[in-house]
């Protein structure tokens, strides 16, 4: 996708092998291989109920994860769904927690929360094995993910800080104790013979064993250990809730930097690490010198670890509306964003980590789903265009485009939100443009895809009209009247059916319509204050309504009329009485605007919400 760092993916860190266990591999990298970036084009959602903490892991066409804590009616279990289509095939209901599963040949091995390491036949989801382990499993039981390194197991428990090693079938060959509690989530990471793991012995460390348990170094870290090690480039990267530490391979410090941690492990590739942050930033730094690259501020803490694939980082945020990002690993430049729309009450955290396997991209969440995304499909959108222009920013240069265009719709499309809000960044070339038309602007990538050759052929974006024609002219150029769809097509240019990925936005030019709205806060007997920013397409009576409740209810209204010539833009003044007796409080209002004439009846475009405060 980017040829700056194909060369850069071959041998991204000494050793690494993919594996069918959390974060992609032993060294727990986070480095996935992938054809072409993984894209917000939804392949399945599938219903597991509950949370989905843990993360997804592939293997062998199969996704196998767990769920736990869940409110309401739900079904604890550990599932396997089909990788292709979602469906699930089987659920064991004896296992459940935040554990993400390691793949052993025919054997699924995962912690549980009644403190048991589970071994699970992998076609039939029978527990073949059952180790207790965590003596005092709290709320958490087992939580670390399992690795497998050559042959054997290993795994730590939270409590007392140990490392546990075990053979295929179960048994324990032996265990390193370091006395004290660590975090509940950290896991065991491997590279040339020593596991690597966060342990307490009278103070917080990141410790190196052999294979044979034996003491190789320990390394005294401030703070407390809060993620999984990741092994690259000749160190071992991990993170406190103080610093962000690179230890060599002999236990010496490379470098370190003041750092929040979370859960966040680190993604290791290209030269950087890409981890998340307490703050809700992502950072990237070099990995040899700890210098910082670039910083990502997301909608929330990140306690997703980043996988990285085909120079695109894809992560999620742990907040009530989480979303999942996607960015330019190089640059850290927004590509797209799925952010999770959860109901009035309901909080879609996730802490899941993102799988990539077959050009396609798994993680769980808060709404007891398991998502994946592939690398390309359809999208379809439903928008509505209101006259007027909008400003694009192109090579430093301000430009104006009808919003009731082909590019409009594009844009439009682009904060386009149902069960899910999905934006996308869109790139524009002005080197055609003319002044004397006001148009010229072309697209040059969306979602991150540029034009490019492939297998010979050049793939690129082609605007296409409802009669399925290619359009003659730049997307700005394009004007669009009444109800009608257009077509973005990732493709050769040789018809809608050759598109790799397809837009399909179904728009609706609106005679009149709102861009803005602004409210003043107010008090009780007295007046809310607001302004409406309109424009029309015709000379016509209108007349704006702004409303809105609080959050228990209470409503709020206002209204003014005014006349409107075609092409005139407005900034229409509402004032909204605030009864004497009003709950005081946070409201959110919207703005209405209607035909004079059939008013209150048929609304013709509604815009919101603004927030306010009553006292």
């Amino acid at each position: 996708m980017r040829k700056v760092m194909l060369t850069l993916l071959i041998f991204v860190v000494i050793g690494s092998a993919q594996a069918n266990t959390f974060h992609g591999d032993i060294q727990r990298t986070g480095n996935f291989t992938a054809s072409s970036e993984i894209l917000p084009i939804l392949a399945w959602k599938q219903e597991l109920t509950g949370l989905v903490g843990a993360s997804p892991v592939y293997s062998n066409g199969h996704i196998y994860v767990a769920n736990w804590y869940g409110w309401g009616g739900w079904n604890p279990g550990l599932y396997s769904l089909n990788a292709d289509t979602g469906n699930v095939e089987w659920r064991n209901e004896k296992i459940t927690g935040a554990s993400s599963v390691a793949v052993f040949g025919n054997v699924i091995i995962v912690g549980n929360l009644s403190g048991h390491l589970y071994y699970v036949n992998t076609t039939t989801g029978a527990i073949e094995k059952s180790i207790l382990l965590e003596s005092s499993p709290s709320w958490w039981g087992i939580t670390s993910s399992p690795l497998v390194y050559n042959g054997s197991v290993y795994v730590t428990t939270f409590s007392n800080g140990t490392l546990w090693s075990l053979d295929s079938s179960g048994n324990i060959r032996w265990k390193y104790s370091t006395g004290g509690e660590i975090s509940h989530y950290t896991s065991p990471a491997a590279y040339n013979g020593v596991i690597f793991f966060a342990g307490n012995d009278s103070g917080n460390s990141l410790f190196a064993v052999d294979e044979n348990g034996n003491l190789v170094w320990k390394f005294p870290v401030e703070g407390k250990i809060t993620n999984t090690p990741s092994v690259g480039y000749g160190k071992v990267f991990v993170a406190t809730d103080k610093r962000l530490y690179a230890v060599n391979l002999d236990g010496s410090e490379a470098w370190s930097v003041s750092f929040n941690g979370t859960i966040s492990s680190a993604a290791v590739a290209y030269g950087r690490i890409y981890i998340g942050s307490a703050e809700g930033k992502l950072y990237c730094f070099n990995a040899t010198t700890g210098n910082k690259l670039w910083e990502f501020a997301a909608n929330g803490k990140i306690d997703s670890s980043p996988a990285v694939a085909d120079g695109v980082v894809y992560f999620a945020t742990n907040t009530p509306e989480g979303t999942i990002y996607a960015l330019n690993a190089d640059t850290g430049s927004l590509l797209w964003y799925y952010r999770l729309k959860p109901p009035s009450g309901s909080y879609y955290n996730i802490m899941s980590s993102p799988f990539v396997a077959n050009n396609r991209l798994y993680i769980g969440a808060d709404s007891g789903y398991v998502y994946c995304f592939s690398t390309s499909g359809n999208l379809q959108y439903n928008v509505s265009l209101i006259p007027g222009k909008f400003e694009v920013d192109v090579n430093g240069k301000t430009y104006y485009v009808k919003r009731a265009t082909a590019m409009g719709a594009l844009y439009a499309a682009q904060q386009y939100s149902s069960d899910a809000e999905v934006f996308f960044e869109i790139t524009l070339d002005d080197s055609w443009y003319d002044p004397q038309t006001s148009t010229g602007l072309f697209i040059t990538s969306i979602m991150g895809l540029g034009t490019k050759q492939v297998n010979g052929k050049w793939i690129y974006w082609s605007v296409w009209n409802e009669s399925k024609v290619m359009i003659p002219v730049s997307a700005d150029a394009y004007l669009i009247s009444g109800n009608e769809t257009v077509y973005y097509c990732y493709g050769d240019g040789s018809g809608l059916n050759t598109c790799a990925v397809l837009l399909k936005i179904n728009s609706q030019v609106k005679p009149v319509g709102i861009s803005s709205l602004e409210v003043s806060d107010g008090k009780r007997g007295g007046n809310i204050t607001a302004w409406v920013n309109i424009t029309s397409a015709e000379s016509e009576w209108y007349a704006v309504v702004v409303s809105g409740v609080s959050n228990s209810g209470e409503a709020l209204a206002g209204i003014s009329t005014f006349h409107l010539n075609a092409g005139e833009v407005l900034r229409v003044p509402v004032l909204v009485h605030i009864p004497q007796l009003a709950q005081t409080g946070s409201y959110k209002l919207y703005a209405g605007v209607y035909r004079f004439s059939s008013y209150p009846n048929a609304p013709i475009h509604i815009y919101g919400p603004a927030s306010c405060e009553v006292s």
